[in-house]
């Protein structure tokens, strides 16, 4: 599980680095899988580096995307039926710069769905992880009483 947890850790970490890169608009908000990423990366290594403290990283681990999941369903699910492009904003865009109404309109669908896949994209990272997690507690648990029952 360590090594799970490292590996959705790094791909979470480049996944933000690689939206934010990717974005131009200077917010740091498509950075923002790579925070719960680092805490993943962070908790698996010392859990490979320290076994007798496994137990604890990977609770902080699980929590995290619990949290993470949940944090990242809450605002990618309702911008799924958003409009991405409404009048008003696309109006200011055109007021502001020198694009015409079907590219300030083609602009904002996109960045809405960057945004949009950024946040579902983390949500399946955090629940990859989290049913992972949870499945190796179970194992771990029936194992530790099937060892105390052979031992009895």
């Amino acid at each position: 599980m360590p090594q799970i947890t490292v590996t959705i850790g790094i791909l979470l970490m480049l996944q933000g680095a690689g939206f934010y890169m990717a974005s131009d608009t200077g917010s740091w908000t498509p950075a923002i899988p790579a925070i719960p990423g680092l805490v993943f990366f962070i908790c698996g290594y010392l859990a490979l580096l320290a076994p007798k403290a496994s137990k604890h990283l990977l609770h902080v681990a699980m929590l995290t995307a619990a949290l993470g999941m949940v944090a990242a369903l809450m605002r990618g699910t309702p911008a799924l039926f958003v409009d991405p492009a409404p009048a008003d904003k696309v109006e200011d865009v055109v007021a502001v710069g020198m694009l015409s109404y079907l590219d300030a309109t083609a602009e904002l669908t996109s960045i809405h769905w960057a945004k949009v896949w950024d946040q579902l994209l983390m949500a399946l990272w955090c629940a990859a992880l989290l049913g992972l997690g949870i499945c190796s507690f179970v194992k771990a648990r029936k194992a530790t009483s099937s060892d105390a029952a052979a031992a009895s």
